[in-house]
This record gives structure tokens, C-alpha cells and sequence, in this order.
């Protein structure tokens, strides 16, 4: 092997020797996907050499299933000429611990896991998810209010159960009930007062305006009651554009349109998916923050392992559903659609409505999804401190798709030494960027779909 394959990372730890202190990096190892120790190796990559024989072997094997209680896989290979010690540990079916400490891998460093980490990772191990397991609540803390509109949002995909079907058929067929005990995902959808069980299972939500609070709400109910009162809210805050469109003669043929900030589609598709896939082991409520120019959509939990940002931004990627009841009861309510395309919607509704793609961002132990409005609109770009000619010129390549010199200088009156600088300016900002050569040089937006194509 090359010097290039020898880095530390997630899977990969290199030690000069052996010495008790490797044990940390194995329990590590186990506590995540497994992984690799290679000893004889310095942490640049360069090859030492192990200079061990067989009765070594043993005794540091020995050593790892003592104080862990792991078995090891042990061989000498050969590196670059040198033999190494290859220890290799698979992945724990339970957290496991050394000296009194839960350690995991991140990069190519260990970490503590939080007490929130340890629960997961002993459920997911056992098959279990949070929202499965069962709580202190029963049939009689149930609304049966709740109950009902949901089968009236469920009537299409659960058509065998009847308009009086009574609650704990109901509950019992979602896998919400055992023994008349509600199990947590139960209590989250039809408890209730279920922040009186849950406390961390509301929203706070805020208005900010030149970084002051113009208004502060914390939100409480079970998740269908949430949603609507988050985007009942929502709307209170965004400004909205009514379009009238004239379809015939008479005042009942007059159609009006509504054109919001930021798309309620994507709105809610994202607070749904805050509400289903959120931590509910970790301590933390969703936080949603409205900006002049962003709107932040924050809940605690990263993503599930196996699930990078860039599988969100692909379309039918796969999903690891953190909370399966939770999912599985909107999705009956017709409230979620296909797993996995949830993300995908939200980029697709924002494109249609000229706006940047969401970004996505795993945040202080969190997810956060940011939505931003027309990054070129003229505000935004007095406020980058663009001059007019500038601001007139990237309105116009907005509506025609780009821009040259010479249409610069007949769009703002500029001479061709200040149009030449005043875009190379804007390219150097990262607004437009330079297309083509000679006759044919023009200016696109960075962000537009002619920048992307002739990328």
C-alpha cells in the first residue's frame, strides 16, 4: 500500500506500537461501523515496522477481550516491505464500555458519547426505536378529538376501518397501544397534554428584525396540532402577493392567486419532517427562526448514519426513519408521501418558485434546514453594497440570462473601463461569472441554470 491509503479516519488509527491506550481507539471502533488498527505505523503514513512474534499476538489479544470483551481479528501483513500488526474490530451489537467510559469514532479522533447516544445506539442494536417504546399513559389520556380527524385524513389509505371504529381498534392497528399503555409515539400524536410526558416535544418559534426578537412563541400540542399551528403562524409572519388573474367578464371569473416569501409547500414539508425525525432521546425543542432574509428550521438529531447531506439532494434516496411509527401515522394521514422524497419536494417547490435550493446543514447536534429568498433581488444587493449600475445590471441578467461588456455599458450609460470593472467586481464577489472567449465572453449568474449548464 501507498503512502495515501495510510490516514487516520473513521475506520483507521495508526499507532508506532502497542500500548493499553489502543484499547480506547477499538472500543471506538465498536461503538460505530468497526475498524482497523494498524500497529508498526507512525501517523504520517510512515512504515516502522512490528517486530512481535506469535506469543505478542497473543498476548494483546488476550488484553482486548479482557478489558473489552471484544474478539479481534490479528494478522501481520506486509506494508511497503515491513510487516504491521492489522487488528481489526467489527461493530458491537450493544454500546460497550472501557474504564467507565462510552467512547465512539468521529473523524479520526474519539469522542464521549452523550447519555442520548448510548439509549439510541442500544435500541437500534435491539431493533427498537424510541418512539416504539412504551410509556406511562393509557387509552384514558387520549383525545379522542385527535382520534377522529385523523381518520378523516386517513380515509384513503386506511379505507378498511370505519367511520366508528372505536379508539383503541384504532390505535392498536397503528401499533400504538399495548396492554391499553400508549407507547411514546402514541402520546406525541394523539396524547392529550403531551409535553406534560415530553417537554422537549414543542416548538419555539421566533421573528427577528435587524437581530431583534419582534415576536416569541413557544408552541404546544400533540404533532398534528403543532403543524397547523406552526403554519398558521408561519403565515401570520411572510408577506404575500395576491395575483388576479381575469378569466371571463363577469366579478365570479376573477381568480386570485397567492404568491408567498417562500413556498408553504416546502414550509411544510419541512416542519413535517422536523416533527417525525427529530431526536425525541435528546434534550432540545425544534426551533424555527424567521429572518428578513432566511427562515431556519432547526431540530435536534443529525442525520441517521448512513445518510449524508448530498443523499438528501437526490431523488429517491434511501430513508432511515428514526421515529417508523411517527412516519408511518402521517403517512396514512396522507401527510407524507413517499419515503425519501421529502427533501427532493422542497428543492423542486423552491426552484418553481425562483428561489435558492434549501440547504441543509447538520448543526450543534442537530439538523437545520435554511430557506432563503431571491439572493439577486435589488435590496439584497444594496445591502452587499452594490452600486446601481451593478444592481441594474444583475436585474437584467436575471431576466435575459446574461450579460457582455457592451451590453453592460448601453444598459447603465457606463464607459467600457468602468463596465469592465464594475463586472469584474461582480465576479469576484461570486454574483456572475465569466462564459465563453473572445466575441463570445459573456456574464451568467453564478446560481442560475445557464451557469450550471456550461459548468
Amino acid at each position: 500500500m501507498d503512502g495515501k491509503d495510510l490516514r487516520e479516519g473513521e475506520t483507521l488509527e495508526l499507532k508506532e506500537c502497542w500500548t493499553p491506550r489502543a484499547l480506547e481507539d477499538l472500543v471506538a471502533f465498536a461503538n460505530q461501523s468497526g475498524g482497523t488498527l494498524l500497529v508498526g505505523v507512525q501517523d504520517d503514513g510512515e512504515v516502522l515496522g512490528f517486530e512481535g512474534n506469535d506469543a505478542d499476538l497473543q498476548r494483546i489479544a488476550s488484553q482486548i477481550v479482557d478489558s473489552l470483551g471484544l474478539t479481534p481479528s490479528l494478522s501481520v501483513q506486509e506494508y511497503r516491505g515491513k510487516s504491521v500488526l492489522e487488528i481489526h474490530i467489527g461493530p458491537a451489537t450493544i454500546p460497550v464500555p472501557f474504564k467507565g467510559r462510552y467512547l465512539t469514532r468521529v473523524g479520526s479522533t474519539n469522542r464521549d458519547m452523550t447519555p442520548e447516544q448510548i439509549a439510541r445506539r442500544l435500541m437500534a442494536r435491539l431493533g427498537q426505536s424510541w418512539d416504539s417504546l412504551l410509556s406511562t399513559k393509557s387509552l384514558d389520556d387520549v383525545n379522542e378529538q385527535t382520534v377522529r380527524q385523523f381518520l378523516q385524513l386517513a380515509r384513503q389509505r386506511l379505507s378498511h376501518l370505519s367511520e366508528n371504529e372505536p379508539t383503541h381498534r384504532i390505535l392498536d392497528n397503528l401499533n400504538l397501544l399495548d396492554n391499553d399503555r400508549l407507547t411514546n409515539a402514541g402520546v406525541l400524536l394523539f396524547g392529550a397534554q403531551p409535553q406534560r410526558v415530553f417537554p422537549a416535544s414543542q416548538i419555539h418559534l421566533g421573528q427577528f428584525r435587524n437581530k431583534v426578537i419582534t415576536d416569541d412563541r413557544t408552541l404546544q400540542g400533540d404533532l398534528f396540532g403543532l403543524l397547523k399551528a406552526v403554519m398558521e403562524r408561519l403565515q401570520y409572519y411572510l408577506a404575500v402577493r395576491f395575483d388576479v388573474a381575469v378569466a371571463g367578464a363577469s366579478l365570479e371569473e376573477l381568480q386570485r392567486h397567492e404568491t408567498w416569501e417562500y413556498p408553504l409547500d416546502a414550509l411544510r414539508e419541512a416542519v413535517i419532517n422536523a416533527l417525525i425525525h427529530r431526536d425525541y432521546a435528546a434534550l432540545g425543542e425544534i426551533q424555527i427562526r424567521v429572518h428578513e432574509d432566511r427562515l431556519d428550521i432547526w431540530n435536534p438529531g443529525t442525520l441517521p448514519e448512513g445518510i449524508s447531506i448530498d443523499d438528501l439532494r437526490r431523488e429517491g434516496h434511501v430513508s432511515k426513519l428514526r421515529n417508523p411509527l411517527l412516519a408511518q401515522t402521517f403517512y396514512y394521514a396522507g401527510l407524507v408521501e413517499r419515503w425519501g422524497t421529502g427533501t427532493t419536494r422542497m428543492i423542486a417547490v423552491c426552484r418553481a418558485h425562483g428561489l435558492p435550493e434549501p440547504q441543509f446543514l447538520e448543526e450543534s447536534n442537530g439538523f437545520k434546514v435554511t430557506f432563503c429568498k431571491d439572493v439577486y433581488g435589488a435590496e439584497r444587493l444594496g445591502k452587499m453594497g452594490l452600486n446601481e449600475r451593478q444592481i441594474q445590471a444583475v436585474l437584467y441578467v436575471k431576466g435575459k440570462g446574461s450579460i457582455g461588456n457592451t451590453e453592460y455599458q448601453k444598459l447603465t450609460g457606463a464607459s467600457k473601463p468602468t463596465a469592465t470593472r464594475d463586472l469584474k467586481d461582480l465576479q469576484q464577489r461570486g454574483i456572475l461569472i465569466l462564459r465563453g472567449t473572445g466575441r463570445t465572453v459573456h456574464y451568467v449568474l453564478k446560481d442560475s441554470k445557464a451557469a450550471q449548464r456550461d459548468h
